[in-house]
């Protein structure tokens, strides 16, 4: 099988306008349209779009970094990925919802162009599966945890690998 072969989907789901999405609830569609319009932000490399969804007090916590609390917080983590990586794109396979909670999984990839939270410009391209897991609250996204195949990306762009260790 070759990389590629087992994805969910043949086309960005978050590319699809909203309402094509079927069998959700008015409340769940919102909650999903907050998922997509902050992947369609990162996709954009607009930082707004990414940090509008958010609550004034939301937190968005990548992995491998401590979690981001608040707009400005958001912006300044959002910041600092988009300028080590200004093409980064997210490909948005699939995705489950229910209720208040909004999951997507796919591909995230991008040229690592900037130093990197410490890390060194590889100029170096990536690839590598992701997902996120949020939950709603309010209409905002309250808590955001993006979870990404950071051994992967650290392999492809060149990293030392211990540097994930905690």
């Amino acid at each position: 099988m070759s990389e590629r072969e087992w994805m969910q989907s043949d086309r960005n789901m978050a590319d699809q306008p909203i309402e094509s999405f079927t069998g959700l609830s008015d409340e769940e569609r919102d909650n999903l349209a907050l998922l997509v319009r902050q992947c369609r932000g990162w996709s954009s490399q607009n930082i707004e779009e990414v940090v509008a969804p958010m609550a004034a007090d939301g937190v968005y916590h990548d992995i491998t970094l401590p979690p981001a609390e608040g707009h400005a917080a958001i912006r300044k983590f959002g910041a600092g990925w988009l300028e080590a990586v200004p093409d980064l794109s997210l490909y948005m396979e699939n995705f489950c919802v229910q209720g208040n909670v909004v999951c997507d999984l796919g591909r995230m990839s991008g040229t690592i162009s900037k130093e990197y939270f410490g890390l060194p410009n590889t100029g170096k391209k990536f690839d590598c599966q992701f997902s996120q897991v949020c939950f709603v609250e309010n209409g905002k996204i309250k808590y955001l945890r993006g979870l990404w195949n950071a051994a992967d990306m650290y392999n492809q762009v060149g990293w030392d690998i211990s540097g994930l260790k905690r």
